[in-house]
């Protein structure tokens, strides 16, 4: 049987990256179930938007070295 799983090789890390956000969003209906349904399919107007990076770590790949 032919192994078929080749290693990865990657010298650039990929990472992932947690934020919080906190949004203020404004959506413009006739009444608040109208503007829940247009929020949740085609969403609002975002006029103020606050991001905190929460951490990150490497998914696969090298740290380069200083």
């Amino acid at each position: 049987m032919k192994n078929s799983v080749t290693k990865m090789n990657e010298k650039k890390p990929t990472q992932c990256f947690s934020f919080e956000v906190v949004m203020m969003v404004h959506v413009i209906a006739d009444d608040e179930a109208t503007a829940q349904v247009q929020l949740d399919e085609k969403g609002g107007i975002v006029t103020k938007r606050e991001v905190k990076l929460l951490n990150s770590t490497i998914l696969y790949g090298e740290k380069e070295k200083a």
